[in-house]
């Protein structure tokens, strides 16, 4: 009786405990709102990464969270290319039978895709300051210079057909120009 009695308080907490552990459905909003973008899968995505999502109450909001996403990817590919830029200069980042000028041009193009991914961040960080503002048209704006820096490091690449761009920074080009996307689909549904 005691064995069947602690069964039924042990079945009993786990049935409680069985619905917190899963992760809840997406709210209408966020799947609503994704719909109208270019790729839906994709927005859910980013936006489900941030647990804010499921807890926004408007399409502002849920655009709020898609810059603060993509600030933090430029933010993070900055430290990135700054890291390699270290690597560059010892040759690490090139193939083995680069020259060292070649090195010391791979260095500098990450350098300036560091400066270049500084500028998205600060661009993005204009832009949630726009939509703090209910200014959407300048968010808009901003997001977009964001997603042309990202496009200006692999650029930097491009004028030295020697000289292998990174596939985690291409990578990491991709996914950014990808955040701003989602995130200009969703500003544009404010107006």
């Amino acid at each position: 009786m005691a064995a069947s009695f602690l069964l039924f308080l042990l079945f009993s907490f786990s049935a409680l405990l069985a619905p917190s552990l899963s992760s809840p459905p997406p709210s209408t909003l966020l799947q609503d709102t994704c719909s109208l973008t270019s790729n839906y899968d994709f927005c859910m995505a980013a936006l489900q990464s941030d647990p804010r999502s499921r807890k926004a109450d408007d399409v502002k909001s849920l655009s709020t969270i898609a810059v603060r996403i993509a600030l933090a990817k430029a933010k993070n590919t900055s430290a990135y290319a700054t890291s390699l830029t270290k690597n560059a200069t010892d040759g690490s980042v090139l193939p083995s039978s680069s020259s060292s000028s070649s090195s010391s041009s791979s260095s500098a193009a990450l350098r300036i895709c560091a400066d270049k991914y500084r500028n998205a961040g600060e661009s993005l960080r204009w832009a949630l300051q726009s939509l703090a503002e209910e200014n959407y048209d300048y968010a808009s704006v901003h997001v977009s210079a964001a997603q042309e820096y990202a496009s200006a490091c692999s650029r930097q690449f491009q004028k030295n057909p020697g000289m292998p761009y990174p596939d985690a920074m291409a990578k990491r080009e991709d996914d950014l120009r990808s955040l701003c996307g989602t995130a200009l689909d969703i500003i544009s549904q404010l107006g």
